[in-house]
């Protein structure tokens, strides 16, 4: 592939697909040619494109072949495209002008064709690494976000499951059995959501249900009200709900750092506790899903849900929204078990919060704990990649119903209210004065430390003090809400308790009747909006909270109500106080701006009063709970749906367990397959990787090749010998080391074919040493290196790696902000200052690189091929075998490079490509570890070890099972392990159970195969 180009930085390794412009911002012209002549000598036409994107233009040369070589790449991203390349005439002379201006047009042409093909998708990363475009970057926002997501809508015949820890029913014993209605407090509740689809709940009631009455109560909430129950004992529940959720988990959430005491706030117990709870809510949810249904999970008692249920089903489609705030990053990382909780939330869909604070939070978090980059989307989402999958991040508010509000505004339900507030309204006619009725500033607060009426009942009082004039005719109604399962829930609940009746005692002794204070258990909604009338200011000063609909309640309420508007206080740590803009926000901590606010509202004008509410409904009204629950599940049924097989489940336990998207062909490497086709070519060519592929990976602090008295193990040299000793076999390591060390390593083995450097210079087998591009100028390394000197010094963290014939600077431990700010001023820097010399300058995740340009793996792969079907054209055999292995970035080059050489399925070769470890990739398969290739090596030398006979049996297959991780030979030499030839029996075994009869079925034995290409059983 031609790789002259000017103008723009180089692209990473081709892999997978990266978010970009959408297709109106891309805009193509070819409007200049040179004669260029590739590795061989061969003259041709290198077109030069120029791609204009976001107001900067960019151009490369390419060549016709490249062209025809992107289609074929592009056809999965583009299925509009035709099967086959559009073959413009063919010419005699392709260097005559009128076909070089004829292939011009026709470049722009296709290039504007696959753009509309897309439809506004992503630009697809092949495409960006053909136009070397930039990658998006968080900042290019709005002019780099894909397209907004296809809006579906909710269907009768859509189905969802509602999962939270409590179903929003109220349940209590009845004379008969149970009575149970729907808790017109719940924002989940059948009425507030109004749903037009069928809706399932998931979920724990409130009452004790005995073990024997289960079956019977779960009967009734399900026939009657779609509501599936979850019991739980009382033991899980003190641990799970009472210990991990609210007396650990909750303050962490809330901005609250756990300080240590003589008892670790973290209890593995608990934790134990919380993992088994949200097994069990899965299981409840696995019993009524069918494909097809949405699963909408609530809240941060059931955020490792999500896991759970794609353990059992890999493609369900799952929304996670987060009711209580997501704390700042240094916060969350406090929490013992924060990998797992967050890897767990990114295994939904999409994932909903109700302020941008607090996704801004869960990114950083994403990025700062597990490495994930995000990006802004049209339509007002944003964006994660994590293993291959695209999850969705929303903000969005949700409120009150006014359907439902205005039922309890009708004379009935405000007599049954005024029973509730009888103590209140008799309180509050003491202080009536000859002008009236007392002037009445209320709140409902649940007893709890967050909600911080211990700062108000101070400010009431500091204002009475300050100003006389409020001690008559004016009172503060502060009713508290502490029911019995509310004092469990707060661990300090009595406390906080004392210190507030000890305030508002103080106030009363000094300014008589100035504080009304109230315990309740329960004030019915009714009860709410008859106080929500009388009161002309409310005021809330929650030091945290995320959720509190009471203002939007108290708003709503009077303008249905048709009363003059009141005045809303809120803290600015309230999570509502962020949207309705018309209320008067302040710092509960700051006692003279709450003075202040208070007597503004007091002394405010009707005018003003009207019209701040005005504002306030504009919000309320077009966010209803209705429209929240229907924004959420249309944006969740919008969200693409891959097949099964488009998915993989890999790691275990919580902390590493997730769906990892890979390509509908991509799945572990057939051996069996593999073994036949080694045996039946005649001419073959394995490339192989060094670290990580035939040795453990590399660290970025240390790599344990690098050590002088390293060796590869006996074994691995032993394979390579005899797999190097038949003259049908050409076999290269291509490695990013040196040279001295390569060959000290490898030098052992008589005719292995070597390249260093990402291929700088290479041998064929017992060669000389050749360079890739004689004559490369290699003094730029020194100024790389000093310029990287410079940014190493200024960030911490980061440090240089120098290898072969790059230079790497590695800011993966730096903080993540600044390293990325730091790679992109490197880059620029580098590409300004080494404009002269061949070099390319790459950024991808956690390095800026600099490296020759013209060489790498990919390159040296086809620089081998070309090598080893040119030796001798007299007699060579075409090439029907080619094995590649490798593990990083740098051999995701190989891989494309050789499925661009031969095609993703072709014809004429047996192309096996495979990275080691599951991850996306472009090879076509994947292999476990380093052991596995190792394993396989020693396969394919034993096939060579048996080609002095004239047939190979099957008993030839038995002897490699029993050598290489058979039934009884493999566990004796490796323990419990399995070994690769025993998951080749699986794989075969796999392959029968899909009706299809394995390879080594369809013969006898090995017996029957010929040597040659004449029996293809592939």
């Amino acid at each position: 592939m031609s790789q002259k180009a000017a103008g723009g930085p180089q692209m990473p390794p081709v892999g997978t697909t990266l978010i970009g412009a959408p297709s109106s911002t891309l805009q193509f012209e070819v409007d200049e040619t040179t004669r260029e002549t590739d590795e061989k000598g061969w003259p041709y036409t290198a077109y030069r494109i120029t791609t204009t994107y976001q107001g900067r233009t960019f151009t490369v040369f390419r060549r016709f072949r490249e062209v025809r070589d992107l289609h074929e790449q592009l056809k999965p991203f583009c299925p509009g495209l035709p099967a086959i390349f559009p073959m413009w005439p063919n010419v005699f002379n392709r260097f005559a002008a009128d076909v070089v201006d004829g292939r011009k047009s026709r470049i722009a042409e296709y290039l504007r064709q696959v753009m509309s093909a897309l439809r506004g998708n992503p630009v697809p990363t092949v495409l960006r690494a053909f136009l070397q475009l930039p990658a998006a970057e968080e900042t290019e926002a709005a002019d780099s976000a894909g397209p907004m997501l296809p809006q579906s809508q909710l269907e009768p015949t859509d189905t969802v499951i509602l999962v939270a820890y409590q179903l929003p029913l109220i349940v209590h014993r009845a004379d008969n059995g149970w009575h149970v209605e729907w808790d017109e407090d719940s924002v989940l509740n059948k009425h507030g959501l109004n749903l037009q689809m069928r809706v399932l709940w998931v979920g724990c009631v409130s009452a004790t249900v005995h073990k024997s009455e289960q079956e019977g109560l779960s009967d009734l909430l399900y026939e009657q009200f779609n509501c599936v129950p979850v019991f739980l004992d009382e033991e899980l529940t003190s641990d799970f709900y009472h210990g991990f959720c609210r007396s650990y988990l909750r303050p962490i959430l809330h901005n609250q750092l756990p300080l240590p005491t003589e008892n670790n706030p973290f209890s593995d117990k608990r934790w134990r506790a919380y993992c088994t709870a949200n097994r069990k809510f899965a299981e409840k949810v696995m019993e009524v899903y069918e494909p097809g249904y949405m699963v909408w999970v609530h809240d941060y008692h059931l955020i490792l849900l999500p896991s759970y249920i794609l353990r059992r089903h890999h493609t369900a489609h799952i929304g996670l929204f987060l009711h209580s705030p997501f704390p700042a990053s240094d916060v969350f990382r406090s929490i013992a078990m924060r990998e797992e909780l967050l890897r767990a939330m990114l295994n939904a869909d999409l994932i909903g919060f109700l302020l941008f604070e607090y996704t801004r939070n869960f990114l950083t978090s994403c990025k700062r704990l597990l490495g994930l980059e995000y990006e802004f989307k049209r339509g007002g989402f944003l964006g994660v990649e994590y293993g291959g999958r695209h999850v969705m991040v929303q903000v969005s508010t949700f409120g009150v119903s006014p359907s439902q509000l205005s039922l309890h505004l009708h004379a009935d339900a405000q007599a049954r209210a005024a029973s509730e507030l009888t103590a209140m309204s008799n309180a509050v006619a003491k202080k009536a004065t000859p002008r009236g009725a007392p002037v009445v500033l209320a709140a409902v607060d649940y007893l709890d430390r967050f909600k911080g009426v211990q700062l108000k009942l101070l400010a009431w009082e500091a204002l009475l003090k300050n100003y006389p004039k409020y001690q008559t005719g004016y009172v503060l109604v502060q009713i508290l809400v502490a029911s019995r399962n509310q004092m469990k829930l707060v661990t300090d609940a009595q406390l906080v308790r004392e210190e507030i009746e000890l305030i508002a005692k103080r106030i009363n002794e000094t300014y008589p009747g100035t504080v009304y204070l109230e315990e309740k258990t329960n004030l019915s909604t009714a009860g709410r909006v008859a106080l929500w009338l009388r009161s002309a200011v409310i005021v809330y000063t929650a030091v945290r909270e995320a959720v509190n609909a009471h203002p939007l309640e108290y708003i709503m309420a009077r303008s249905l109500a048709n009363v003059p508007a009141g005045v809303t206080i809120m803290s600015e740590f309230s999570g509502f106080s962020r949207v309705l803009n018309g209320t008067l926000q302040i710092n509960p901590w700051n006692e003279g701006q709450l003075q202040a606010a208070l007597d503004q509202a007091l002394q405010m004008h009707s005018v003003e009063i009207e019209g701040r509410a005005k504002k306030n409904l504009e919000h309320i009204t077009t966010n209803t709970a209705e429209d929240w629950a229907r924004r959420f599940l249309i944006d969740l049924k919008s969200m693409v749906r891959k097949p099964e097989e488009h998915w993989m489940a890999v790691g275990f336990g919580l902390a590493s367990f997730r769906m990892v998207g890979m390509g509908i062909d991509f799945k572990a490497l057939d051996t069996q397959q593999v073994l036949l086709s080694y045996r039946q070519a005649t001419q073959r060519v394995v490339l192989l990787d060094w670290g990580g592929t035939l040795s453990p990976a590399d660290t970025a602090f240390y790599d344990m090749r690098e050590q002088s008295l390293y060796e590869l193990p006996e074994s691995v040299l032993s394979a390579l010998r005899i797999l190097c000793a038949d003259p049908a076999n050409h076999v290269m390591i291509i490695s990013g080391l040196g040279r001295d060390k390569v060959q000290a390593a490898f030098g052992s083995v008589p005719n292995l074919s070597l390249a260093v450097e990402h291929g700088f210079s290479y041998r064929i087998k017992g060669g000389q040493w050749v360079q890739l591009l004689p004559g490369v100028d290699t003094s730029w390394r020194e100024i790389a290196e000093a310029i990287m000197a410079v940014y190493t010094t200024r960030t911490n963290g980061s440090f240089i790696q120098r290898k072969g014939s790059s230079v790497t600077w590695n800011h993966q431990n730096a903080d993540p902000e600044f390293g990325a700010m730091q790679a992109r001023e490197l880059q620029y820097h580098l590409q300004g200052v080494l404009a002269a010399f061949p070099v390319v300058v790459r950024i991808g995740k956690g390095y800026v690189e600099a490296c020759p340009k013209g060489i790498d793996k990919g390159i040296m792969a086809e620089r081998f091929l070309d090598v080893v079907q040119s030796a001798d054209p007299r007699r060579a055999q075409p090439v029907e075998f080619v094995l590649c292995i490798g593990d990083d970035s740098s051999d995701e080059l190989m891989f494309s490079a050789l499925h661009n050489k031969f095609g993703q399925r072709p014809a004429d070769v047996d192309l096996y490509t495979a990275t080691v470890g599951r991850k996306p990739s472009c090879a076509t398969a994947y292999m476990g570890d380093h052991t596995d290739v190792v394993e396989l090596l020693k396969m394919l030398s034993s096939l060579n070890n048996s080609q002095n006979k004239r047939f190979a049996s099957m008993g030839d297959l038995t002897s490699l099972e029993h050598s290489f991780g058979g039934v009884d030979g493999g566990r004796a030499a490796r323990g419990t392990k399995h070994g690769l030839a025993a998951r080749t029996r699986s794989i075969a075994n796999t392959n029968d159970a899909r009706g299809r009869a394995p390879l080594l079925r369809q013969a006898d034995s090995l017996d029957m195969l010929p040597r040659g290409r004449s029996m293809n059983l592939a």
